[in-house]
């Protein structure tokens, strides 16, 4: 599953991201997931508006998707280098 974290600070990184994600998949790895937790791809979007305004947005590939979902629960709201972030399922279709 991917998941969004829109409107990133420009200090953050894929590492950072990554190990924002992993906070949650290091805690909950003894659960009775369908398969070994990972983050399979981690990324940093760039969208710029009309306006030349440019927004980062991070996007992770978590599997399974239980382990995603686990993540979207943990991690919405949580703070990613002082900035308080949302976490979302990524669908590919809305964006375009």
């Amino acid at each position: 599953m991917k998941l969004l974290v829109p409107r990133i600070t420009d200090a953050t990184t894929r590492k950072d991201l990554r190990e924002f994600a992993n906070r949650v998949l290091e805690a909950w790895f003894r659960l009775p997931f369908s398969e070994r937790p990972k983050i399979v791809s981690c990324r940093i979007l760039l969208r710029s508006d009309s306006t030349g305004f440019e927004q980062r947005h991070g996007l992770l590939d978590v599997t399974p998707d239980d382990a995603a979902n686990k993540i979207i629960r943990k991690l919405n709201g949580a703070f990613l280098r002082g900035k308080r972030v949302g976490v979302k399922r990524y669908d590919s279709a809305a964006s375009r």
